[in-house]
């Protein structure tokens, strides 16, 4: 063989080697701050074919403990840890010090340590080793595997269409960021709430927020579930936001297990055989169901009455990534989302571009017939920064948003709309809705002020 063709090859392993020296180190955590790690291989429930399985995990993190402690035993109690060991390092693969026997079922978890203080164990879970492929399969542990069971449904409350209006069934009052009463849905399943299909619930090992472990569709009644789990720690979560999700979901909030977080989690411990059932979340559609209609003259109109439309809007935070200006007044150089001349006027490009926040708890109100007519409902953006109006009649509006008003000025001052217009601190959003339209639509960017 041509000596040259091994040149290639070790310098190649020389750069990596080279290049593996250099990577930054990656911090230790506060062992305060320790977290779960989320298991990897093998998975819940899998035959290995070695009598000496390699097991792997992740840490989900920005920092590593200085170790990992893993607990492995015939037991699914870990009552018994006298094949357990640990890695003495930051390492996330571990082997046993000793051959395991054929045809065992297995159980393991991993837990961080810092010294001698250990942080939260992972969920467990249970493998089988099965060196030689003949084993009979595996007698079920005592009671049985675990399972988690639950209901994603639609916390029905129809919100007033003016503030003022009683509250429908279903609807509890909560303080707004202004200070006012605001209707939500309650927070109770009742009989008749509909459950939400195609929403994705994931499982994660250990203490919230953890996932990874397992997902599972809502089903056309809105159940889900998880089967053949270990005893151990889990997290079941809903991510209102995901892709997945955002779909089906937005524009709304949870109104259960807790109201406004997002993801929703749910934290539970399971015993051999443990059925949790009714781990279920409700969702509080923003515009669902529509309120009743607005009472009408008792004077038959001369055609038919139009159904009323909806002002669904959006507001989001115009980011434009820049580099420069500061104390020393550097040159400024314009990055994503940017337009304009960097040595003159310049700032967000008043379109929304993907992974641009959303604002939370930004009043609007309506007016009708002009912008100068005193407002007579208000909506509040929503986590996703949806707000919206329900069942509103053909007719002038104006759509106001006063960046000055108590509740607004501390989320958005100081800064500027990129989309709109402002007079005196407000957005005016003058329109029409014609008989017939379905909907109104607007989109406003907000920008912070430019600090440096």
């Amino acid at each position: 063989m041509n000596k040259g063709a091994w040149i290639a090859p070790i310098l190649l392993i020389g750069l990596a080697a080279a290049l593996a020296a250099c990577s930054p180190p990656v911090a230790t955590c506060p062992t305060e701050d320790l977290v779960a790690p989320v298991l990897g291989a093998p998975a819940n429930g899998a035959t290995v074919n070695t009598l000496l399985p390699t097991l792997n995990w992740s840490y989900p993190a920005n920092c590593t403990p200085e170790g990992y402690r893993i607990d492995l035993s015939l037991f699914a109690d870990f009552s018994d840890t006298s094949l357990s060991g640990g890695t003495g390092d930051p390492s996330t693969a571990w082997s046993p010090g000793e051959e395991l026997e054929d045809c065992k079922v297995y159980f393991w978890r991993v837990a961080g340590i810092n010294g001698t203080t250990l942080g939260p164990f992972s969920g467990s879970r249970a493998f089988t080793v099965d060196e030689t492929g003949s084993c009979e399969p595996p007698t079920p542990p005592p009671g049985g595997a675990a399972s988690i069971n639950g209901l994603v449904w639609h916390d029905l409350c129809a919100i007033p269409y003016a503030s003022g209006s009683p509250l429908e069934p279903g609807c509890v009052e909560v303080a707004g960021v202004d200070g006012g009463p605001v209707p939500v849905a309650n927070g109770v399943y009742e009989p008749g709430e509909p459950g939400l299909a195609g929403v994705q619930v994931d499982l994660g090992p250990g203490a919230c927020p953890s996932t990874g472990l397992a997902a599972a569709s809502t089903g056309p009644d809105g159940v889900y579930s998880f089967s053949d789990l270990a005893p151990g720690d889990y997290c079941v979560s809903v991510d209102a936001l995901s892709p997945t999700n955002s779909v089906v979901l937005i524009p709304g909030g949870w109104s259960f297990p807790v109201r406004d977080v997002e993801p929703v989690l749910a934290d539970l411990t399971l015993g051999a055989g443990e059925e949790a059932s009714d781990v279920n979340f409700g969702w509080d559609f923003q515009f669902l169901p529509s309120p009743p209609p607005l009472e009408v003259s008792p004077t038959p109109p001369p055609t038919p009455t139009a159904v009323g439309a909806e002002i669904l809007g959006f507001l989001w935070n115009d980011v434009c990534e820049y580099t420069g200006g500061g104390p020393n007044n550097a040159p400024i150089v314009l990055g994503d989302g940017c337009v304009g001349d960097p040595n003159g006027v310049w700032g967000a490009n008043g379109v929304f571009d993907s992974g641009e926040p959303a604002f939370r708890g930004v009043t609007f109100r309506l007016a009708a017939g002009t912008c100068n007519a005193p407002p007579y409902a208000g909506a509040t953006t929503n986590s996703a920064g949806y707000f919206g109006f329900t069942n509103v009649p053909p007719g002038s509006y104006c759509l106001i948003m006063d960046a000055l008003e108590s509740g607004n000025a501390g989320i958005l001052i100081p800064g500027g709309s990129t989309t709109h217009s402002m007079t005196g601190g407000k957005i005016l959003i003058p329109f029409t809705l014609d008989p017939g339209d379905a909907m109104f639509s607007p989109a406003i960017g907000w920008e912070f002020q430019h600090l440096g």
